[in-house]
C-alpha cells in the first residue's frame, strides 16, 4: 500500500521543467517588449508600435503568472517573435514620409507590410494558445544567419546593382536556409518574388529604385564598405577609454 500512496521523486520533474519553461519564455517576452517600448520614446509616431510592445510585454506578464496556457509553444513563440519584428520595422520606419492617412510616400510599404505581418502574427500566437503544438525546438544558427546575410546583402547591393539583382540574390541566399530548399523551385519562386516588388514598388507606389547595375557598380560598392569601416572605426574610437 506505501507503493500505492508514496509520491514518486520524478512525478513533478515534468512541473518543473514546464514550470522553467514558462518563466524563461515569459521574461523574454517581457526583455524585447522593454526595449522595443524604450525605442518609441526616439520615433514622432510612437502609437501603433507602442500599443505592440505593451501588447507583447502583458502577454509575457500574462505567460509567466499563469494566465496564459502554451498548448502550442513553436507556434506561440513564433506569433510572438513577428509580432516583435513588426514593431521594430514600424518603429525604424517611422519618420518616412506616407507614415499617416493614404499619402503614398517611402513609408507606406513598410507600414503595410508591418501591418499585415502583426496581424498574421496574432493568428499565429492565438493558434499557439488554444491549439496543442510541437515543442520549441534545438535551435540552429544556419537558417536566421542566412536570413540575416540577405538582408545585408539586400542592403548593400540595392545601389550599385539595382533592385532586380538585389532582390534575387536576398531571396537565393535567404531560401538557401531551409532545410527543405529544391534549386528549381527556389529560382522560381525568387523570380517571381522579385517581379512582384519591381512591380510594387517601382510601377504601383512609384519609388525611385533603380532597376539595372550601374556602370561603376564594383566601385560604388567598395567605397560603401570603405565608408561603413570608416564610420565603425570613428564610434570605435569615441568608445575606447582615453579617446
Amino acid at each position: 500500500m506505501s507503493e500505492d500512496v508514496t509520491p514518486s521523486p520524478q512525478g513533478s520533474a515534468p512541473d518543473s521543467g514546464a514550470h522553467a519553461s514558462k518563466f524563461r519564455g515569459g521574461l523574454s517576452i517581457i526583455l524585447f517588449s522593454i526595449v522595443l517600448l524604450l525605442a518609441t520614446l526616439y520615433v514622432t509616431s510612437p502609437t501603433v508600435p507602442r500599443i505592440l510592445a505593451m501588447l507583447a510585454g502583458v502577454t509575457g506578464i500574462a505567460v509567466m503568472a499563469g494566465f496564459i496556457r502554451v498548448f502550442g509553444p513553436q507556434g506561440f513563440y513564433s506569433g510572438i517573435v513577428l509580432l516583435m519584428v513588426a514593431t521594430f520595422a514600424l518603429i525604424a520606419s517611422a519618420e518616412l514620409p506616407g507614415q499617416r492617412g493614404f499619402a503614398f510616400g517611402p513609408g507606406t510599404a513598410p507600414r503595410l507590410f508591418a501591418g499585415i505581418l502583426a496581424a498574421v502574427a496574432v493568428a499565429v500566437t492565438l493558434v499557439g494558445v488554444f491549439s496543442d503544438g510541437p515543442p520549441i525546438e534545438k535551435y540552429k544558427i544556419k537558417g536566421p544567419a542566412l536570413v540575416v546575410l540577405a538582408i545585408f546583402l539586400f542592403a548593400a547591393l540595392i545601389r550599385p546593382f539595382g533592385l532586380i539583382a538585389a532582390t534575387y540574390l536576398a531571396f537565393i541566399v535567404s531560401i538557401t536556409g531551409s532545410s527543405e530548399m529544391r534549386w528549381i523551385e527556389s529560382l522560381i519562386a525568387a523570380a517571381v518574388m522579385t517581379l512582384f516588388c519591381v512591380l510594387l514598388f517601382v510601377y504601383l507606389l512609384n519609388l525611385p529604385f533603380q532597376l539595372w547595375p550601374q556602370p561603376n557598380a564594383h566601385v560604388i560598392l567598395f567605397n560603401q564598405f570603405a565608408e561603413i569601416f570608416k564610420q565603425s572605426w570613428i564610434i570605435l574610437e569615441k568608445l575606447l577609454p582615453g579617446r
